[in-house]
């Protein structure tokens, strides 16, 4: 068989690729199938039978790296870990029995291009090999994820760590994985196609106004995973009124003009926000980027105290 060496600067995406939260079939799938299409010189790469694929990408792996030290640690955690999170999988189980040697790649790769958790995580255990939960708490490592927190956007997503870690909860240290669904309407949607291959306990996480996919969850809702409708309205209306007020002129230094009269009574903090944007010419209200604007605010200056009149208080304890 030909074949071209994977280029040492590649190694961080195969990695990367091969230690995201998804089940084994279909990350390896994508691995094994890309190295086969770019690397391999001399096969007719439509008519591949499964097993011989594994040889095939085993081959030119290894024979890719400087040097192969046969540790199999890190193989051997990760099908643990499928075992944890995953529905059984046949073809993740071949895909996993594979001798790649991943202990070896990853001495090749620098810590400067270690970017992502699942890396860090991965270069984590690889060098210490302690037990694997000691290791995520002790490094804030996310991983091995013990928990999917699935909630409408990006906004969520954003601030949810820096909220919980208010309360001494750190997202990263239990194992909690915030996964966006990119808006109300999708939430249902994820959340069935989710449960079709992950074992985990769900906390799901929905506005006020979300009763109807609430509704849609209730049917297929398994009895380990929880639902949360707000009471307070939408995500904006957990923060605290003089938390947004402090943000929004530290944001804007305009702490003279923004005032508490601008916070209008009956109407939700994003009419608000949106209203005090165009009074004040601060330009658009967009809020992915207020969130992160908020994020930092509240990483830098709020504390517990600021909100203890929050339903933030409610989701911890229901976590």
């Amino acid at each position: 068989m030909k074949f071209k060496k994977i280029p040492q600067e590649y190694f961080t995406t195969i990695l990367d690729r091969l230690t995201r939260f998804e089940p084994a079939y279909i990350r390896y799938k994508r691995v094994f199938d890309d190295i086969i299409n770019k690397f391999c010189l001399d096969i007719n790469t439509k008519n591949i039978k499964h097993d011989d694929k594994i040889k095939i990408v085993e081959e030119i792996f290894n024979s890719s790296l400087k040097k192969v030290n046969n540790d199999f640690y890190v193989n051997d955690v990760l099908t643990k870990i499928e075992d944890k999170c995953f529905i059984e999988s046949d073809v993740s189980y071949q895909y996993l029995s594979s001798r790649l040697n991943i202990s070896s790649m990853l001495d090749e790769i620098s810590d400067n291009n270690i970017r992502s958790k699942n890396l860090y995580w991965i270069k984590k255990i690889n060098s210490n090999k302690e037990d694997i939960i000691s290791l995520r708490n002790k490094y804030n490592l996310l991983y091995p994820i013990e928990k999917i927190l699935l909630c409408e956007g990006q906004t969520e997503f954003t601030l949810l760590n820096s909220l919980f870690s208010l309360f001494d909860i750190n997202l990263d240290k239990t194992g909690i994985l915030v996964i966006p669904a990119g808006g109300k309407n999708q939430v249902a949607r994820k959340y069935y196609s989710m449960i079709e291959y992950v074992k985990l306990p769900f906390f799901i996480l929905l506005d006020k106004d979300a009763s109807l996919v609430s509704n849609l969850i209730q049917t297929k809702l398994r009895k380990k995973d929880k639902l949360y409708l707000l009471k307070s309205g939408e995500f904006e209306d957990l923060i605290p009124k003089n938390t947004l007020l402090k943000a929004v002129n530290h944001i804007h230094k305009n702490e003279y003009n923004c005032n508490f009269d601008d916070f209008t009574n009956g109407q939700s903090m994003v009419v608000n926000l949106e209203n005090i944007y165009k009074k004040y010419g601060f330009g658009e209200f967009k809020k992915a980027q207020f969130a992160l604007e908020l994020k930092n605010f509240i990483d830098n200056y709020s504390t517990k105290e600021d909100f203890m009149d929050s339903e933030i208080q409610t989701i911890v304890k229901n976590l």
